[in-house]
């Protein structure tokens, strides 16, 4: 009921039937007209619908949150992978696993496909002043785990050091096999118990780009006496830190079939690394014979 402007009451509302009068009485109700109970379910429906779209847009924000959280991307050359993040004392525990292709077997009973890697990169965009070189190209993890390599040696007064080849593809190797072969005919016919030096094309480890052969300066020649400089004896003690080994070490021989090589270093990654220098054993033995 309101108020008119002359003081009286009337009431606010509209016409409508009484259901219990006789003869079509009509009388006043409170009632709102139709078109606006109408227009107040529209408005409630529509805040329902809001209140949904604002419930689920929170849980997709807070569901992506967690994801970012929980996850973490890591780059390795141009590969991305996505690795579950994991707290410090597991990840101690259980070190990442490292690329299979490190650790990838070429000797004389498994040669390789003889394709150029696609993961080389020339040495000149991998070093500075870490050590010398003449050109060529290397695995760009290697070269990475060199370059850091040679830093530490140079902290800690080794070197200078001076990488003499890389990467060979395998048609400049079987040059040098077939130069040896036409200085000895029988070179390399019983390399288990005859070891060589240079071995044929497709079975070098020089054609994956993950082998170095380091001298100095102060000692460019490729013989066991290297083995016994102050470059050497750091490198023998140390390459493991880095990921590398000797990979022909003194002794083992009968399982390579090249002779002892204290300036060739293969790498392998930093766990297989320190495992196979804390065990003793050549990458024959650590990936699983030479047969």
């Amino acid at each position: 009921m309101m108020k008119n402007r002359s003081g009286n009451d009337t009431f606010s509302g509209y016409y409508g039937k009484n259901r219990t009068g006789g003869g079509g009485e009509m009388r006043f109700t409170a009632s709102a007209p139709p078109g606006r109970h109408k227009r107040r379910r529209a408005t409630k429906r529509f805040a329902v619908f809001a209140v949904m779209v604002a419930i689920l847009a929170v849980g997709l924000l807070l569901f992506t949150r967690g994801c970012a959280q929980s996850e973490k991307t890591v780059h390795t050359g141009a590969a991305r992978v996505c690795a579950q993040a994991r707290p410090p004392a597991e990840a101690a525990e259980n070190p990442p696993v490292e690329d299979g292709r490190f650790l990838v077997l070429v000797n004389w009973e498994h040669p390789s496909d003889g394709s150029r890697p696609d993961t080389l990169v020339p040495m000149d965009e991998v070093f500075e002043n870490e050590v010398s070189f003449e050109g060529g190209s290397i695995d760009s993890m290697a070269g990475a785990a060199a370059r850091e390599m040679f830093r530490a040696a140079q902290a800690e007064g080794a070197g200078p050091y001076k990488i003499t080849t890389a990467y060979r593809s395998i048609e400049y190797q079987e040059q040098l096999w077939e130069q040896r072969l036409r200085e000895d005919p029988d070179y390399g016919r019983e390399p288990y118990s005859d070891p060589v030096r240079v071995l044929p094309g497709n079975t070098s480890e020089h054609t994956t780009g993950l082998a170095l052969d380091i001298l100095s300066p102060r000692h460019d020649e490729a013989d066991d006496s290297f083995g016994e400089t102050p470059e050497g004896l750091w490198l023998a003690e140390n390459a493991w830190k880095y990921g590398f080994i000797l990979r022909y070490p003194e002794g083992k021989e009968a399982l390579t079939g090249v002779i002892y090589e204290p300036w060739h270093f293969r790498y392998v990654g930093k766990q297989a690394a320190k495992e196979i220098y804390q065990s003793g054993q050549c990458l024959e033995e650590y990936a699983g014979g030479n047969s």
